[in-house]
C-alpha cells in the first residue's frame, strides 16, 4: 500500500484528497507521492486521511489524468507497466479477456501508440496474450505476464 494525494479543481476551488494505492509505490502522473510527506504538510493540504483506492480502480484514473493532454512517453511506460500488473492479477481470478474499452480507459488515444503496440506485440511473442483487436476483446491472455 503506497500513500498518495490529489489536487481536484472543484466549483473554482482546490481541494486535496488522499488515496491509498495497493501495488503501486513509485511516482504516478496527476498523483503526488506522500510516503515521505510529514503529516503537518499533509493537514496544510487539508489532507487528514487516506481512502483506499483498489488497483483495479487505479488503472481506470488513468484516462482521467490524462484527460485533454498528451501522454509523454514515461507516462505510457508507467501505464503499461500498471496494465501488466493489473491483467496478471486478473489473470489469477480468471480474468482472459481485456476489452478495448478497458485499454482505452487505462491508454486514452495512446492505444494506437506505436511503443504501446510493440509492448503487445512483446507479450505476444512470448505467449501472454493474444492480440485480437476487437472491441469485445482487443487481447486475449494465455499466459502469465510478468
Amino acid at each position: 500500500m503506497a500513500r498518495y494525494i490529489q489536487k481536484l479543481a472543484l466549483l473554482g476551488r482546490e481541494r486535496w484528497i488522499g488515496w491509498e494505492i495497493d501495488g503501486i509505490g513509485t511516482e504516478v502522473p496527476g498523483l503526488v507521492l506522500a510516503e515521505d510527506l510529514p503529516d503537518d504538510v499533509l493537514r496544510a493540504h487539508g489532507v487528514m486521511d487516506f481512502s483506499p483506492m483498489p488497483f483495479e480502480s487505479f488503472l481506470g484514473l488513468g484516462a482521467a489524468l490524462a484527460a485533454g493532454g498528451t501522454l509523454l512517453e514515461e507516462d505510457i511506460e508507467f501505464r503499461l507497466d500498471a496494465l501488466q500488473v493489473g491483467m496478471d492479477r486478473g489473470r489469477t481470478r480468471g480474468v482472459t479477456i481485456i476489452p478495448r474499452q478497458v485499454l482505452a480507459l487505462m491508454l486514452g488515444e495512446a492505444i494506437e501508440h506505436p511503443r504501446v503496440q510493440a509492448r503487445f506485440r512483446e507479450w505476444e511473442s512470448v505467449g501472454a496474450v493474444q492480440v485480437l483487436r476487437g472491441d469485445d476483446c482487443y487481447l486475449r491472455i494465455t499466459g502469465r505476464l510478468a
